[in-house]
């Protein structure tokens, strides 16, 4: 089974989205579709049989469409567990094609082969300020023209994206000392990427949180790390909140680390329902 995930920044108009989530939903099976303003993205994930891939990756850029590109950074993530197999360069390619000509975009095609961590300063697109903020690469196939950021491609094992608000009136500097503090190869956390966004004018600022590792790095306990890293400069925890898809564990290591007990998939009920209707549950 591959999971894809789809990025777009700034957010996609209500009606695109909803193009996307129903384009998708006739060759792959829908997992998470949010549009957040803090971020200022789209993210949509959906599951798919190993050889629906291209099909699927079709579907969803042809909803979107050429017209929707203007001003936007794509980003396409392709998740196995085992990706330097079941994702070859052979469908990377074909994926990059169809995108560059469905999207008329530059492409950039990468593989994660690190833990989040050193994979925030490596990527080929990031996030920043404005949402996805392309780096330093240059494009595998590039779109002479285009009006797009681009659309970056990775393969590599499956993550969960999160976001974080401190209160506390932070400033830019102190921002990026909390992100290198949490996540990064020098930070105790390094299956977790932590990127500094951005202070709104309530003066909270916003993270976003990726862990390739959710068992090893859990999120709850991301989530209390940069607490109190933020405490260091007076700001405080005042939101934490999913903005991907997520395994069952996620959610029952964190109950179970607030509740102090143990907690098992039997005592969810949607563990007992069909799965496509412990989909639409969820």
């Amino acid at each position: 089974m591959l999971f894809v995930r789809l990025v777009a920044s700034p957010v996609l108009a209500p009606n695109i989205t909803e193009a996307l989530a129903r384009h998708i939903g006739q060759t792959a099976s829908p997992m998470a579709c949010v549009s957040d303003t803090d971020t200022d993205a789209t993210l949509c994930s959906f599951s798919v049989g190993d050889d629906g891939m291209l099909a699927a990756v079709t579907a969803a850029a042809q909803s979107i469409g050429p017209t929707q590109t203007v001003g936007r950074a794509f980003r396409l993530e392709l998740q196995h567990h085992d990706a330097a197999t079941a994702v070859t360069d052979e469908s990377l390619r074909a994926v990059a094609v169809e995108l560059q000509g469905t999207l008329r975009s530059s492409v950039f095609v990468t593989r994660r082969t690190v833990a989040a961590g050193a994979w925030s300063a490596q990527r080929a697109m990031g996030w920043g300020p404005d949402g996805l903020a392309l780096g330093d690469a240059a494009p595998a196939l590039p779109f002479g023209g285009s009006e797009s950021s681009g659309v970056a491609i990775e393969a590599g094992g499956p993550t969960v994206i999160a976001k974080a608000r401190l209160a506390g009136g932070l400033s830019a500097a102190q921002m990026s000392a909390i992100a290198r503090a949490c996540g990064s190869p020098e930070s105790g956390l390094v299956e977790l990427g932590v990127y500094p966004i951005s202070v709104g004018r309530d003066g909270v600022a916003t993270f976003v949180l990726e862990s390739s590792d959710a068992r090893r790095t859990p999120l709850h306990r991301a989530f209390n790390v940069l607490e109190i890293e933020g405490r260091r400069y007076g700001a405080r925890l005042a939101l934490g909140a999913l903005l991907s898809d997520a395994p069952l564990t996620t959610f029952l290591d964190a109950l179970a680390a607030s509740m102090g007990l143990p907690v098992n998939p039997s005592q969810i009920i949607e563990t007992h329902l069909p799965s496509n209707t412990a989909g639409r549950a969820l």
